[in-house]
This record gives C-alpha cells, structure tokens and sequence, in this order.
C-alpha cells in the first residue's frame, strides 16, 4: 500500500519537474535571444563609432599631407584598410541581425533598409577613396570627405549612430524586461514545486509516523534484550508484516537465548569444577616444589658441618707428628661419633623427604644439655681449625632438661657453625652456659659470642626466615643457603625453648638460646669444665 502510494508521489513529482524545466528551457531561450540581439545592436553601434573614427583621422591626415612635401602613404593605406574592415564587420552584423528579429516591431523592415543603404554609400564613398592618387597633388580636398554624390556622409553618420542608439537602448530594454519575466517565472514555478513537495511530505510523514515508531521501539527493546516485547502486527501493509517478521525473530533469539544460557550454565559448572581441580593439584604441586626445594637445602646445610668436621679431623691426625695409639684412637672416637651424627642427619633428611619439617617428633627426655653441647663444640673446633678460628668454652653450668639430645646438638652445631663461618680469620668464639632466672621461671641459657661481621639492626627480624641472608653475608659467604638458623628456631619451639640474635656494640653478635629447666628444685647448679681432649686448639 505505501509503496504504491509512495511510487505515485514520486512520478507526479517528476512530472512536474519536467514541466518546470520546460518552461524554465523556453523561458532562457527566449531571454537569450532578447540578450543576443541586444549584443548585435551594440556591436553594429561601436562598428559605426569605429567608421566615423576611422574617417575622421583619414580626414585629418589628408589636411596635414597636403602641407607636407613628402606625406606617408602607407598610413592613407593602413586607415584605408581599417574603414574597410569596419564596414565589412558591419555588413556582416547587419545582416545577421535582419535575419534574427522575432517580429516586425523589434526589427522594423524600413531600419533594415535605411541601414543597407548608408553601408553601400560608405562602400562606394570608400572605393572612390581607394581610386585616388596616393601622391600630391590629391583630387580631393579635406572637405570633400564630408560629402559623397550630393549627401551629407556627417549627417547621413549621425543619422545612423541615433537610429542604432534608440534600437540598442529598445533591445536592452526589452532584454531586462525577458530576464525579470524569467526571474518571475523559476519564483513562481520554485514555490509552487515546493509547496507541492511540502504537502507530499506532510502527508507520509504524518502517514508514517505511527507505523515508524512502533517499529522505532521494539527495535530499542531488541537492543535492550527485551525479547519478550512484540510489536502490533495488525496493520494490512508493509509495517505489518515487517512487525510480524521481527516478532518471528524476536521468538527465535528468544529461544536460542535460553539455549545458549543453559549450556553456558552447563559449561560454567564444568569449567568452575575444573578450575578448582586444576587449583588443587597446582597447590600440591606447588607444596611439593617447596618440599623438594627445602629437602635439598637442608641437605646442603645438614650434611656440611658433619662431613666437614670428619674431614677436618682426618686432615689434622693426618697433617701432624706421628702420635700414640691412644691419640688416634681418641681421633677415630670423634670421627666415628661424627659419623654416627652423620647418619642420624641422614635419617633425619630421609625423614624430611617423606612429611614436612613442621612434622619432626622430638624426644622429651630428661637430659644433661652439657653432653650434646661438648659434641657440638668438638666439631665446631675442628672446622674452627681448619679456618684458623678457635671456639673457647667459658663457664658452662649444666642442669636437667626436657628435650632431645640428637636435636639439642643439631641447634648447638648450628649456632657455632653460624658463629664459625661469619667470623674474621683469627677471631674467636666463647661459649658460657648459666641457669638463670628468665620472667617466673628458671630457664638454661646458653650464649655463642662471635667477633665477626656483626648483624644490621634491620635484618635481626628476618634473620630466620628460610632463604633470608643479608647483603654482608652473601659478600662474606657467597655459598650459604640461609636455612640453618631457621631450622634451629624451628627446632627451640618444638622444645618450648627461646631462640635470638644480638648484635654487638663492639662488633660480632650474640646467639642467646633458652631452655626450661627440669625440676629446678632438684637439680642444683654446678660448674663443669670441658676436658683437654675438646680445649681448642
């Protein structure tokens, strides 16, 4: 309906365009010949101010040859040929402005003639010129130029010059009337076209208006997701049925919509249940990596003192005088308990591979710290030996504990490692051991007092942290793994125990350990002195 509607507009628009450039094409023409025959009527007035002008300085030039004894007759010939070319000019455009008036009234035939008539007078006054002799004397005097046959060429020149004059300023007139007709005409034909147009216009807009914007906004609630809305399908034409094609599709995104929202459920579910499978085993993996990690960094740490004492020890017996049975039996002694803590080491890593650190059992037994404290100083001096460091038991007071031997003598070996290895060459380590009162509680505190790199004030709350190693002792020891002091904290909270680092105004630090003591009231304190077999050397 609309389309049919609308292609009836349309060929009635074109009509009527075609019709206004009809009339627009016969009014130019028509114009345009009015301006055309205005343009000949100025060409044939200048032509004939030309002529006189030409005549005029013939004239002249006649007059100043005849007081001349040798005049030019080159410029009588030159002026000659340019009246010539005037009045051919001007016969040309007489004629074909004779041949273009429209009617009897803008080219009246008696103008015509008088028109012919005063070019052939000028032609044959201009053949007579050309006949005459070129030298003095002439047959004709200046004044003769203003007379031809008995007429006055002056007045016939006027006469023609006001008659051209009144037909130029009528042709101008009559151009300036065509070209304000023209104007008149395109206004008129302009507004009526347009006010055609206009009600055109109204009348579909106003007829599609309604249909336009319904569509306008069921295609808003489609852009919304608004599946559900539905647009009035009722109307019996092309907005009808365009509505009942957008319902049809809103029905099938609605459809695929639900589709496409269950099995994105569907695939959440699967992909949420994955992800946090994937999650697990990463986080196992991830656990086992830092097992893996820790194990072979406490195997580094672990194995080194002990083999390194055994080697130590096998150096010095094997480095110095030959010495009695007893003195290498007394060596061997210390390599085979060396060895023996070897392999409790060893048993302790293997047990590390199986479970974590934070797992270890610890033997509460009573115990004399003393036994595990000599041990851990024999093989401290021995390394202390070989690096040109001894390790100088002061005071060490003994009492009864609760803890396990095979550990207390992995934290004391720490500690004086630790002493050992970030101290100068030449220094020195004491070691003392008191039962003090700590807080309410009796409490055996043993103190490790090295003379070496010291400890920033900084650093002394990561100093336990595994992997944790300031910059000075990474230049001091670049092959350090940073996990002894953690494994000693580790292993003083599974005893109950304290463990710390001070540093020292005057250079070195201080590892402070606390331990409860056992029945205080039944065991005294008593001083115990090292024997000479672990004296540093």
């Amino acid at each position: 309906m609309f389309q049919r509607r609308l292609g009836v507009a349309l060929i009635a628009l074109t009509l009527l365009a075609l019709i206004q450039g009809g009339v627009a094409v016969w009014a130019i023409d028509g114009a345009r010949q009015k301006v055309e025959l205005g343009r000949l009527s100025s060409d044939l007035h200048t032509g004939f101010l030309a002529l006189s002008d030409s005549k005029h300085r013939l004239q002249t030039w006649l007059s100043r040859a005849q007081h001349e004894a040798s005049p030019d007759p080159e410029q009588r010939y030159v002026l000659l040929e340019e009246m010539r070319s005037h009045l051919v000019r001007l016969h040309q455009l007489s004629e074909t402005l004779a041949d273009r008036a429209l009617v009897e009234t803008e080219q009246p035939a008696s103008l015509i003639e008088e028109r012919r008539t005063a070019l052939n007078v000028f032609d044959q006054f201009l053949d007579t010129l050309e006949r005459q002799e070129t030298a003095p004397p002439f047959d004709i005097e200046p004044s003769d130029l203003n007379q031809f046959e008995g007429r006055d060429l002056r007045l016939m020149m006027a006469d023609t010059l006001s008659r051209e004059r009144t037909l130029l300023a009528k042709q101008r007139n009559e151009a300036d009337r065509s070209l304000q007709q023209l104007m008149r005409m395109v206004i008129l034909t302009t507004l009526t076209l347009s006010a055609i147009i206009l009600l055109v216009f109204w009348h579909f807009a106003r007829a599609l208006r309604r249909p336009i914007g319904e569509l306008m906004r069921g295609a808003q609630a489609l852009q919304r997701g608004e599946l559900s809305h539905r647009l009035d399908d009722n109307l019996q034409d092309e907005f009808g049925r365009i509505a009942a094609h957008m319902n049809h599709m809103a029905s099938e995104l609605d459809q695929h919509r639900r589709t496409e929202r269950d099995r994105q459920q569907r695939l959440e579910d699967l992909v949420e249940t994955r992800t946090r499978e994937l999650e697990q085993a990463l986080e196992r993996l991830r656990q086992l990596s830092q097992q893996r990690q820790q194990l072979l960094e406490d195997i580094s740490h672990e194995l080194r003192t002990p083999a390194t004492s055994i080697r130590g020890e096998a150096e010095i017996t094997l480095r110095g005088q030959p010495r009695s049975e007893a003195e290498y039996r007394q060596a061997l002694q210390r390599i085979a308990g060396d060895a023996a803590h070897l392999s409790g080491v060893i048993s302790d890593l293997l047990t590390m591979a199986r479970s974590d650190i934070a797992e270890w059992q610890i033997q509460h037994k009573p115990l004399d710290p003393l036994l595990p404290l000599r041990d851990a100083i024999g093989q401290a001096s021995t390394l202390g030996r070989l690096r040109g460091i001894s390790v100088t038991p002061g005071h060490l007071e003994t009492a009864t504990l609760l803890g396990d031997s095979q550990r207390l003598q992995q934290v004391f070996s720490i500690l004086l490692d630790n002493a050992i290895q970030y101290s100068h060459p030449g220094g020195q380590v004491n070691v003392e051991a008191r039962v003090v009162k700590h807080q309410t509680a009796f409490v055996w505190e043993l103190r490790i007092r090295d003379h070496g790199i010291g400890l920033a004030p900084q650093e002394a709350s990561r100093i336990f942290e595994r992997g944790y190693r300031s910059a000075e002792a990474r230049r001091h020891r670049p092959d350090g793994q940073g996990v002894g002091l953690a494994i000693a904290m580790l292993l003083m909270r599974l005893h109950g125990g304290q463990l710390q680092l001070e540093s020292m105004a005057d250079g070195g630090c201080l590892a402070l350990l606390r331990l409860p003591v056992h029945m205080p009231e039944a065991s005294g304190p008593s001083t115990d002195t090292l024997s000479p077999s672990v004296a540093p050397a």
